[in-house]
Formats: C-alpha cells, structure tokens, sequence
C-alpha cells in the first residue's frame, strides 16, 4: 500500500476496536495518529497496543502521549534477549467485515510514510484467515505474563533508564507488575456517592450468597431504591475486568451507564452496545438485548468474556432473546435486578439464577426507610365513563370501547378541574399521565394544550434518542414544556425525578404495573416535598387493584379481605413514611363492594382459582409459582382446605408424573405436607435441618447454621439458637396429625433421616420437588417475618406477626406439651405471655369476660384472673416486674374462631405496669414499649 497512514487512519475510523503489535513506537510516528485516536476516545471505542523496551527503541514519550488517551491501553512485552519483530494492525468490526494490515512497519515517522517497508492490508474471510490467526497471536502474547500494563511506575522507571543510557533491558522475567488491573479501570470511587441503608444491606447479602458458592443472583427492589447504584457497588467491590449490563431499552442503558461512571469517577469506562453505537471493548459494555442476541455479534465475545453480567428489569429474562445470551455466556456472578417479580413467570425466569433471590426490598419497606419521596394519593370517583357499558375480551376491556368512552371533553374538564384542586409541590408542574392507548394518549395531550397547558405524546413508537430529548424538556425549569402523556414506556426503569404530578388516566388491571409507574415519581431530588397521584376510579371490575398495591398486597387473589377492608375505610393510614392516601366516599364505597363479593372459601372458588392459574401458567402450577407469579392465588387456601398440595392436583385432576410418584410413596407424601402445612414458617430450624439431611447422613447443629448462613447472609448466635435447633430436630421425630411415618430419629445429638424415606428423596425429580417445598418456605420467611432480627439479634417473637400457642411454646421452650396452654396468662420463667381475645366467644362462661380493651394506641386495659389481687404474688410480680426482671408480653386476636378455624395471636410487643385498681381481678393498665400502627389498632377494636 502506498501510504499506511492513510489506510491506518480510514481503519481506524471505520474500526469498533482497535489492537495494534508493533516493535517499538516514536513519536514521529505517533503523532499522525493523534486525531484518530482522539476521535475514537471521543467514540468510546477501545485501542489496545503491545510493543517493546527491546534495544531501547521505543521512545519514552510516546508512550507517555499515549498513557494520555483513556481509550488507550499499552502493554510492554519482555522478550528477554530475544527481538520482537511482530508488526501487525487488527481491526474488529461489529458487523463482522473484520480487517488486518500485516507487513514490516512499525509506529515511526519513517515507517509510516517515507520508509521501505513492505505491508498488505488483508480483508477477514473463512477461504483466508490471516485476519484470525494474527488475532489469535495478538490475543495470546496479550494475555502472556510476559505483557505488563504500561503503568507511570513503569514509564518513568524506563525514563530513569534512558537518561542513565544503560543497554540492558528495563523488564526482566522476574520483573512483578501486579496483574489486578489488566485493563483501564480506574477503581477510585466518587467521594460524594456512599450506598443507602439498603444497598448496604444487599451488598453484604450479594457478598454472603457468593462466599456460599452462588454464581446467580436476583435483588428484588422497590423502584426508586437504587438498584442500578446497588450493582455498580457490588461492581466495584468485585472489581471485574469486564463486566456486562443487559437491558431492552436504550433509556435503561444510559440510566446504567451514568451511574456506573458516577460512582467509579471515570467517564471513559463504558460503552454501549445498540443499533448506532458499539463500543464492544470498553472494561463495562452496556448493552440491548435486541443488539447482542444476534449471532453475529453473541460471538465476537468468548463465553468468559464478562466476569459479571447484570440483567436490569430481569422479569423480562425468561424471553428467547435473553435466554440466548444468558446460555452462551459464563459470567463469574450474574445480578438479575427487578421492582416486580410478580410480573415474572417464577418457575422459568428464577430458575436462570436457581432460585436464589439474594435480597428484597418492597414499596412500602423502601418508604419506611425513607429511601423514596414521599406521595400523596387521592382516589377520584370518576363517573364520566360507565365501565359496565364496555365489553371484555379476553378478560380485559375492549380497547376501541374503552378508548371511544374514555376520550370525551367532559372527562378532560374533570381531570383539569381536579389538578386545579389538588395541586402539586412546587411552582412549575412537572407531570406524567398514563393513558390508555396511543389514540387517547394524542387525545389527551390536544386536549390539554388547547388549556393553555405545553404537553407532549411519547410512545414506544419514538426513538430513543426522542424520548430522552422530551424527558430533558421536562426536567429543564426554562423549558415550556409541563407534561408528558405516555402508555407503556414509563413502567420501568425511566426515571423523571423532579416529576411533581401523576395522573392515572384509565383503569388500573394489574398491581404490579400500578407500583411500576407510581414509582417514577418517588425519586427523591433536592427541593422535592412529595409527588401528587391522581387516580380517576370508575366502576370498574378490578377496582380494588390499586388498594392492593398501596397495602403493599401484589397478588389480587391471595389477600387478606378483612385487613383489606379495613386498609380502605381507613384510607391506609399505617403507609410508611410521610405518603397519604385520601379515597373520596364514592370510590372507597365501590371497592368495598368489589372487595367484599370475593370469597375465598368454597371449593368451587378453589377449583376455578386453580383453573384459573393454570390457564394463565399455560402449564399445571407448582408450590414455587405461588411465591412470583402476579396472578398466583394463596397457596395456603388449598393446603389448609384440602391437605396438600399434591392432595390438591389430585382433587383437580392435574396430577403430573412427579404428583403420581409422592403419591404412591407415603413417607414422601406424608413429608411434603407436614412442610406444607408448616408455611408460614416462623423459624426456619426445620427446614435447615431437612435442607441439610439432603448434604449428609447425619446433621449436627454446624450443618444447620451452615445452611442458615448461606440462606440468610447471618451466621446466628449459637448460644441463642443451639437448644432451639434440638428441640426442632426432636420436633421432626414425633408424629404429626395421623401419619404412620416419622420423619428421622436423633442420632449422637444429631438427626439423621428415615433410611427408606432418604432414598426416596435421593430421586431426582422427588429430590427437586422437596427442595421447591424448602425454597417456598425460606422465601416465605424471608419476606415475613424478618430473619435479620430472628437470626441476627435473635429476636424470638416479631412484633405484628401472628403466632399460635403452640409455636409460642416452642419460641419460648415452655418444655410443655402442644396443645397445653388455654389460659389467658402463660408462663416461662421470667417471661409472661398474656393471650387475649378482644371479642368474647358468647359460648365462654360469664365469669371469664374479663374486660380487656384499648384505651388508645399506647395503653391497654387488661383485667387479671379472677383469684388475683394486689396483694398476691402474681398480683406483685405484675406491679413490680421491671425490678424483679420480669418481661411481660401482649398476644391479642379479634375473635377465637372465624369460618370454624382457630386464629392465631398478633404480638404487640412488651408492656409496662401503669397503674391498677379493684382485687380478684384486678384492674390493670398497662403500657406498650411500640404504640399499634393505626390500621392494625383501628381493625383492633371494631
């Protein structure tokens, strides 16, 4: 060729990487090439040179010139005594059309332009494949030990040499340059950017599931909380050296990208993967699904190319195009980030990181910890539309129907009227309204501007680089524009913090979708008080939806009605944090209706609930869809009504081969529902234990806290747990209801299981269906009842959670049998536990109608047994029981009994002596440590 400048600089322009081996560099040659490669630092797009120090050769300058490019990396190669005559330029294009310039001309003036060298540019192709085998070699003296990363140590080391004009060669064998940092990442962390209270948390969650040999992850986290910020920490805690970030919009890539180079203060550390941009060979690439799933782009990288893969909104996981990836590479550790997992299928999509949900946060947890703006809800009864008059399809309102009823000048005039009203925080309105289609969308925005309001439409129809450019407008306090009306492109991962104004604009279907886009307004920014939600309720089916979500509730058939109810009628007023919700009369009176024609215990509801789930799983359900899926029913509805869940798909005629075979086997079928019928577990001792009779033939306490660990990130204080791991391996040794079959028997202070039953769970599929019924479980307690204060602080009992006398007789080791405790005052030491029915069963005798009630959230009036007086010593163990060390507990429950079952207790915590009147009984008023959260006190005494 007859000017390898040329060539080099159109190569090099044209070029996704660039990789460069050449003898020795000087300046004179280098310095041609100093606007290309300012022109690919400007793109992102990665160099890397290899040369050498041999004879002295390469200029200190250049090198130093070069250390001055962030897109740059150089590598010194130590060969010794030996010349290193390679020349070769490598040019990697994503679409494939790959290019190699080979010959004898190295990075000099002379070389470049004037000199006699001889070099052939040789395009990529499988008849001949110069271009590969060159890469190869490129590849392999790269990774070679013998490559060090030109570090300013080094530089100046050889500058020191050269000035000193010694011959031998700076780099020997023995040489050590460390290894860590193999590419240009720069690990200093911004100093302004510190992890939240729950990044924290995970981080150490993330930390403890890799230490228990984990390569799979998912964080469950509420929008807003920081889950991009979260696995940019844990990023930078790993320290890859290349790490891949995965999402289906371009928007969550730059979301991904923005905090990725904030917190690692470096602006040239990533890349983007997409349609217009391929930065391929920056340290962290971020890349759409759509960009990287194609073949001829999946395998330009090695299957070990990443070290850590992050998949943002991971619910989205379990479509082809992400499966393709996903099974082509082998990451170190894979993050799979989402708000909602109910939008998952759980069976398909969690078993991509085998079940191992690391952490979770919820909407209401995230609140709580003050993590979120807060916001301020008003349910609007909305009787422009009449949602009786529009047909369903396919369970859903006809479209066309519901956007001809939804689309009327009188409902614009209502939904400015009501901006009016409310208001939002702030001067200058900044607000996002969902719509229902496209078609009311553009309605909705001609409608608004003809007010005198500046909106915009955005759709997933606009490009990206649009729908950036909008959201920029709207956060911009000089520009005009006040609101954008959308339809689906703000469910996830889009974020317009000063965003001051949500309007829902048509029927809420789904909780899940509610919380999604709810969630684009709780960033928290300077200067922002709350967020303004305005719902517009009509007289729709699935009206009670949106109260779903806000009782922190995603599952609209596994609710608790009554809690549900009286969440209503008293507008929510335990919400965490400072958000309010106000629900005017008409809207709260036509979701009571909805909630109140839902009944849960019949058996034909059963049957089509289950029906009903299986059509939407496409597939026959199992007990792990019940913990993700948004459309599962409450799983324990079947079990507690019809023994099991096997008994269940036997009731329904489903029964799988796997059901056909815990069936023919009764010790597996006894099993499985004795754990079944444990859920909600309220420790998580026996399924440890069971988890762990799976690893070894005898379990000792050190296998059960091994396990606990590695489930829960929390090694337990031993002293706290060890006796009540015993009692719950004898507990797994006595009978259960009529079964014919123990479990196991205690072996040398350990539990060993059944020898017949421990082969039958050596049975693959019966060894996977009994680790789904320990994972439903674990997950279940994790979510519930709080294992970081059970099993870090080892808190026994939780306050707000219920428990029945029986597990309180195990929390508190009372050394009695089930069954025993039916007084109103139990007690274990110095602990005395005081169990009261609010609403005496009219069966109970006149005489033990103790007069038990609230006087308010912080006191409790109690009357005492009948045969106590002030000067009895129970009487002054109750006066005097902080100073003789005495705690006292409260239990309290609505009624005994509700459709014929016994309701367990609700802890409220510890209580004080205040004061006391009157003998057998006395009177007492009590005080409690934690006053009752409002909608807990206000169900309390209805």
């Amino acid at each position: 060729m007859k000017n390898l400048f040329k060539s080099l600089k159109f190569e090099m322009l044209t070029a996704d990487s660039v990789s460069f081996m050449v003898s020795f560099i000087r300046m004179s040659g280098l310095q041609l090439l100093i606007r290309p490669l300012t022109e690919l630092q400007q793109r992102g797009i990665k160099v890397r040179i290899l040369t050498s120090l041999y004879m002295n050769v390469t200029e200190a300058k250049a090198l130093r010139k070069l250390l001055e490019f962030s897109n740059v990396e150089v590598r010194v190669f130590d060969s010794g005594r030996e010349s290193f005559h390679t020349k070769a330029y490598l040019f990697e294009r994503a679409s494939g059309l790959h290019t190699a310039i080979i010959g004898s001309s190295n990075l000099s003036h002379a070389a470049l332009v004037n000199g006699h060298e001889w070099n052939v540019k040789v395009p990529d192709s499988s008849y001949l494949p110069i271009y590969k085998q060159a890469m190869e070699k490129f590849q392999k003296a790269w990774d070679d030990e013998r490559s060090h990363i030109l570090t300013e140590e080094l530089l100046e080391r050889y500058e020191q040499h050269l000035d000193e004009k010694e011959t031998k060669p700076v780099i020997r064998p023995s040489f050590q340059i460390s290894q860590v940092a193999e590419s240009n990442v720069s690990y200093s962390p911004h100093p302004d950017i510190e992890p939240n209270e729950m990044q924290k948390k995970a981080l150490q969650a993330l930390k403890q599931t890799r230490e228990n040999g984990n390569r799979k992850g998912v964080v469950i986290a509420a929008t807003g909380t920081g889950k991009t910020y979260l696995s940019a920490f844990d990023v930078f805690e790993l320290k890859p050296k290349r790490m891949l970030f995965l999402a289906h919009r371009e928007e969550l890539l730059d979301n991904g990208k923005d905090t990725f180079e904030k917190v690692f203060n470096n602006t040239h550390l990533c890349g983007k993967l997409t349609g217009k941009e391929k930065d391929i060979h920056k340290p962290f690439l971020f890349s759409t699904v759509q960009s990287l799933h194609s073949e001829q782009v999946l395998h330009h990288f090695h299957p070990n190319e990443f070290d850590y893969i992050i998949v943002d909104e991971f619910h989205h996981a379990e479509a082809p195009t992400y499966l393709k990836i996903l099974h082509y590479f082998e990451p170190t550790f894979l993050l799979g980030l989402t708000a909602t997992p109910e939008r998952m299928d759980g069976r398909d999509v969690l078993a991509l990181c085998n079940y191992n949900v690391v952490y979770e946060i919820r909407l209401r947890d995230a609140l709580e910890a003050e993590l979120l703006a807060p916001f301020h809800y008003f349910g609007l009864a909305d009787d422009t539309v009449d949602y009786n008059e529009i047909g369903l399809r396919n369970g859903l309102l006809d479209k066309r129907q519901l956007v001809k009823a939804l689309k009327t000048n009188e409902r614009v005039d209502y939904v400015h009227e009501m901006i009016k009203r409310y208001g939002f925080d702030g001067e200058q309105l900044i607000g996002l309204g969902f719509c229902a289609t496209i078609e009311h969308a553009m309605f909705m925005s001609e409608s608004f501007n003809r007010l005198g309001y500046v909106t915009k439409v955005l759709t997933g129809n606009d490009s990206p680089e649009y729908r950036r450019q909008v959201v920029q407008q709207l956060e911009d306090t000089e520009d005009p524009l006040q609101m954008i009306f959308s339809v689906n492109i703000f469910n996830e991962g889009i974020d317009i913090p000063r965003l001051n104004l949500i309007l829902f604009l048509r029927p809420t279907e789904s909780s899940t979708v509610f919380i999604q886009q709810l969630g684009r307004g709780l960033r928290k920014v300077e200067g922002k008080e709350f967020v303004t939600i305005l719902d517009f309720i009509g007289n729709y089916q699935k009206s009670f939806i949106v109260p779903l979500a806000l009782a922190g509730e995603t599952n609209s058939r596994a609710f608790d009605k009554d809690s549900l109810r009286i969440a209503v009628q008293h507008e929510f007023a335990d919400l965490p944090g400072a958000s309010y919700v106000d629900l005017d009369q008409v809207s709260q009176k036509r979701i009571l209706e909805k909630i109140d024609s839902i009944r849960m215990d019949l058996l034909a509801m059963l049957t089509s609930l289950y029906a009903q789930f299986k059509r939407e799983l496409g597939r026959s359900p199992e007990v792990i869809d019940f913990l993700y899926s948004e459309n599962a029913p409450n799983l324990h509805f079947f079990v507690k009504r019809l023994g099991s869940w096997v008994k269940t798909k036997k009731k329904m005629k489903d029964l799988s081969k796997v059901d056909e075979v815990i069936l023919e086997n009764e010790q597996v079928n006894e099993l499985f529902e004795r754990m079944e019928n444990m859920y909600p577990i309220k420790w998580p001792y026996e399924l440890a234990i069971l988890e762990a009779a799976n690893e070894v033939p005898v379990v000792h306490q050190s296998d059960v806290f091994r396990i606990i660990q590695r489930r829960f990130g929390i090694l337990p204080d031993e002293e706290k747990h060890r006796s009540l791991i015993y009692d719950a391996m004898v507990k797994l040794t006595q009978g259960y209801k009529k079964h014919k079959h123990g479990i196991g028997i205690i072996e040398n202070d350990g539990f060993r299981v059944d020898k017949r039953l421990s082969e039958a769970l050596s049975i693959k599929i019966v060894r996977e269906k009994f680790m789904e019924r320990i994972e439903y479980g674990v997950v279940e307690f994790r979510r519930t009842f709080k294992p970081d204060r059970f099993l870090g602080e080892g808190e026994r009992v939780i306050r707000y959670q219920n428990y029945s006398r029986n597990d309180l007789i195990f929390l508190f080791q009372a050394g009695v049998q089930e069954g025993t405790w039916r007084e109103g005052v139990s007690r274990v030491g110095n602990h005395y536990l005081f169990f009261i029915n609010l609403n005496k069963d009219e069966a109970v005798s006149d005489h033990l109608h103790y007069k038990d009630y609230f006087i308010d959230q912080r006191h409790f009036h109690w009357q005492s047994q009948n045969q106590t007086s002030h000067s009895s010593s129970v009487g002054q163990a109750y006066i005097n029981h902080k100073e003789k060390g005495i705690h006292i507990h409260l239990f309290v429950r609505k009624f005994n009994k509700m459709h014929e079952i016994t309701l367990p207790f609700t802890y409220l915590g510890e209580i004080d002596y205040v004061s006391s009147h009157g003998d057998k009984p006395m009177s007492i008023k009590w005080r409690l440590h934690h006053p009752v959260p409002e909608d807990l006190f206000i169900d309390l005494i209805r």
